[in-house]
């Protein structure tokens, strides 16, 4: 197991976001953004989230499909006399390039009450059709792409200040963030117990598959449902991005990501293949097969 308790701190560095702290480290000559454990307020004031957990098997669930995505270590970090789990994330920023969000781009092209943070589908949509800095065609099907990868391993915040652009001013260089900011999916607030009472229970695992937990997009200022958006078929661009990705999904990989996942008990892998087989089979293969008809 890496312990990266004694690599350099870059405290000339520093990390937004939410889901726990964040420093800069350097491991192996590179910077990485070392991200510890949030504390868990929906089951108590001692309990931290897994959060750190669903940041490191949600990227590598995602790169099995092709995705270009952060790069994402599981190590420990010793704090206090305790030691955490905490996720490494390679610092994709260097030699003057920056990570612009996508809410500073939709706020440059779009006026709206919510600004760039709104997440109005209709909106993003026009955002990125109307921006001039990058090419729409490629940007769009980017934008699917995570959207269905997103729903295989049910993210929950995907909003649009946590996927964005790679921009050198000086160079006038720019391209697209690998997908990052992955705490938010895998149900990281569920305890081990918590699992274990879920898992034999159909009803509770279905609910986790049909009814949350939702997109951050929204329709008419609802959150989406990611099994009724996906199964109408009624966005081509949607339906596009399923035919890119199902057949890339490879449920042995991911097993066998999740089996080799060090920290975390029998029970979470055991609960982790089973939710992502029902959200591949009920969600995806189901909207799939659909299409193909």
């Amino acid at each position: 197991m890496i312990n990266f308790t004694d690599c350099e701190i870059n405290n000339f560095k520093y990390y937004g976001g939410k889901n726990g702290g964040k420093i800069c480290i350097r491991y192996n000559d590179e910077d990485y953004m070392l991200k510890f454990p949030g504390v868990n307020e929906g089951i108590s004031e001692h309990g931290y989230s897994n959060n750190c957990i669903s940041e490191y098997l949600a990227c590598n669930i995602i790169k099995t499909l092709g995705l270009k995505v952060q790069e994402t270590i599981l190590g420990t970090y010793k704090l206090n006399d305790m030691e955490k789990i905490v996720v490494a994330c390679k610092d994709f920023t260097s030699n003057g390039t920056v990570l612009k969000q996508f809410a500073e781009l939709k706020n440059s092209q779009i006026e709206t009450s919510k600004n760039g943070y709104g997440t109005e589908l209709e909106e993003v949509i026009k955002t990125i059709e109307e921006q001039q800095i990058y090419d729409v065609k490629e940007l769009k099907e980017f934008f699917w792409d995570m959207f269905i990868a997103d729903c295989l391993v049910g993210n929950f915040d995907r909003h649009n200040g946590n996927w964005g652009f790679l921009i050198n001013e000086a160079q006038r260089k720019i391209e697209i963030a690998p997908i990052y900011d992955c705490a938010s999916c895998l149900y990281p607030q569920l305890t081990d117990e918590r699992m274990s009472e879920i898992i034999n229970n159909q009803e509770e695992m279905e609910a986790r598959v049909f009814i949350f937990p939702t997109s951050s997009l929204k329709i008419n200022d609802k959150k989406i449902n990611y099994f009724n958006y996906i199964s109408n078929l009624e966005s081509e661009e949607c339906n596009n991005a399923l035919s890119r990705i199902f057949p890339k999904i490879n449920l042995e990989k991911i097993n066998k990501v999740i089996d080799e996942t060090p920290f975390i008990s029998n029970v979470r892998k055991e609960f982790y293949k089973k939710i992502i087989q029902m959200r591949y089979e009920k969600i995806l293969k189901f909207s799939y097969e659909k299409l193909c008809r």
